[in-house]
């Protein structure tokens, strides 16, 4: 099993906002409110989180766990409203290397047709995917295009940090 390093924190609403550090390097994330099934979030490697009741059932009948080289791990949590609900990872070999030379898929010579760069993580991301997946964003006339939910609210918390010239991306 590997370790997830899986952080839960309690909202003042009662709810809870659980992330982990995938092997790739992000910081994927979901927030769960009581009397909510499940909610999942992807990562830029493939691999796939959920939290919730329905965490592993979302997981299944999407086969991730089915994925050759993927690995399901359930992780329970005490959710602040008193149930036990579950962590579960879809975890398979990471897209990128876990160590030295993570680039989050940045393309040599500029960016591919179709592609944009996450401005808070440096990632590059599909624009299809990005806007299905309701990860965007809009400031001042612009489109910005995210790799998951914490890095766009990241970025709608303070445009102005990110899109300063002097601000380098990171994990």
């Amino acid at each position: 099993m590997v370790d997830m390093h899986l952080q839960i924190d309690v909202r003042p609403d009662n709810s809870i906002f659980a992330s982990y550090t995938c092997p790739c390097g992000c910081n994927p994330g979901v927030a769960l409110k009581a009397g909510t099934d499940v909610a999942t979030e992807g990562c830029c490697c493939g691999n796939e989180f959920a939290v919730g009741h329905g965490a592993r059932h979302a997981i299944e009948s999407r086969g991730f766990a089915a994925k050759p080289g993927f690995a399901l791990q359930v992780v329970p949590v005490q959710a602040p409203w008193g149930e036990q609900i579950d962590a579960v990872w879809a975890v398979g070999q990471s897209e990128h290397p876990a160590e030295g030379g993570h680039d989050h898929g940045h393309e040599e010579g500029g960016l591919a047709a179709g592609r944009a760069i996450d401005p808070v993580c440096g990632m590059t991301v599909d624009v299809v995917a990005a806007t299905g997946k309701g990860l965007t964003f809009n400031h001042a006339g612009s489109d910005y295009y995210f790799c998951g939910k914490g890095c766009k609210l990241d970025f709608e918390e303070e445009p102005g940090r990110y899109l300063d010239p002097t601000y380098v991306p990171s994990m």
